[in-house]
């Protein structure tokens, strides 16, 4: 009978022991599960942080390369609306109104400074000169995409959580690239002009003012009057498509604002 109470208080003791250490044991284990999840909460914190560096710095290199484009931009909306009015002004007073009347004159842009002050509405050689030496430069519109290529290769431009600023940037670039990149049909049409001009009459849009009389030449000279009214359309479009561009471009660097304003 002793002997079975000794067993059992010797059962008793280590069972009380084993009790124990397994709630040492489950303890350690609950120590050491929540020290990782910790580790891997402050690592994953780490990287957001890292990514968010990364998107802050390229966001803040593309609204400088967006500025950039607006100013390009804007030398081509000022060039073409410029073009469109000077072309039909010229086409006004050759009495070119048949196969012209549909190219009406847009407001002068307010950065416009090839002419001062304000259009004349009676005939100004000095304008008619401007006109046909301006339709002549051909203005190339180069869009920087180095930052947003980066963005988009690096993974970090989905990392963003802003669909308004995403939108932003695609809309944009999307635009600018189907107007300005891809087919740059302005370029042709420029270029065509100076060799129609060149090849058929062999004198330069720089050098016509000086040659010539402007007016009196395209006024005896039917094929040029035709090309004259061929460019006042697409000039004036283009002019529009700009100054759209601006409009995108603006939303962008607005968006890139507030997004990081809001980190």
């Amino acid at each position: 009978m002793i002997k079975l109470l000794r067993n059992f208080r010797q059962n008793a003791l280590t069972s009380g022991v084993t009790r124990t250490y397994i709630k040492y044991a489950i303890g350690e284990i609950v120590l050491v599960v929540i020290g990782i999840l910790i580790a891997l909460s402050i690592n994953n914190w780490n990287e957001e942080r890292k990514s968010f560096t990364q998107i802050e710095l390229l966001l803040n290199n593309l609204g400088k390369t967006v500025k950039e484009d607006i100013s390009i931009l804007e030398n081509t909306v000022v060039l073409h609306e410029f073009r469109s009015n000077s072309l039909a002004y010229v086409l006004k007073f050759l009495q070119y109104t048949d196969r012209s009347s549909n190219e009406g004159f847009i407001p002068k842009h307010e950065k416009n400074t090839i002419w001062k002050g304000s259009y004349p509405d009676t005939l100004n050689t000095d304008f008619v000169d401007l006109a046909i030496f301006h339709s002549g430069i051909n203005d190339k519109v180069v869009i920087n995409k180095n930052v947003l290529d980066e963005l988009k290769n690096t993974g970090l431009f989905s990392a963003i959580e802003n669909d308004s600023l995403k939108n932003a940037i695609n809309t944009y670039y999307s635009f600018v690239n189907r107007n300005f990149i891809i087919n740059d049909w302005n370029e042709d049409l420029t270029i065509s002009w100076r060799g129609f001009l060149r090849d058929t009459y062999g004198v330069l849009t720089m050098e016509f003012p000086n040659r010539y009389d402007p007016l009196s030449f395209v006024k005896s000279n039917e094929p040029v009057q035709i090309r004259i009214h061929e460019m006042v359309g697409p000039a004036r479009y283009r002019s529009g498509n700009a100054s759209h561009a601006i409009t995108l471009a603006e939303d962008v660097i607005r968006e890139i604002d507030l997004y990081l304003k809001s980190k």
